[in-house]
């Protein structure tokens, strides 16, 4: 009796830990990794010249739109404190 039981244990500590898996040696995991990236190179889709150009313009535009508000904004809160500074003398 007492054996059965004890087996029964066993086999229930057997189930509850799990056995580790060995990893793979280095260089199997080095090869692993150079072949998942070439897959995800494979996986880029380039833009074409038109979307580039597009992309381009947008960006040169939006820099100029936020230069010009910076400037001017610059310029308003100058003469707000040089107004100031009058009131002030």
């Amino acid at each position: 009796m007492a054996d059965n039981t004890e087996k029964k244990a066993v086999q229930k500590v057997e189930k509850a830990a799990p056995k580790k898996e060995k990893k793979p040696n280095i260089f199997k995991r080095i090869g692993k990794w150079f072949r998942d990236i070439i897959n995800e190179i494979k996986k880029i889709t380039w833009p074409t010249m038109n979307q580039t150009l597009k992309n381009t313009l947008i960006v040169i535009v939006m820099v100029l739109v936020v230069g010009a508000y910076i400037w001017i904004l610059d310029a308003i809160l100058s003469y707000g404190i040089s107004l100031l500074r009058t009131l002030v003398a």
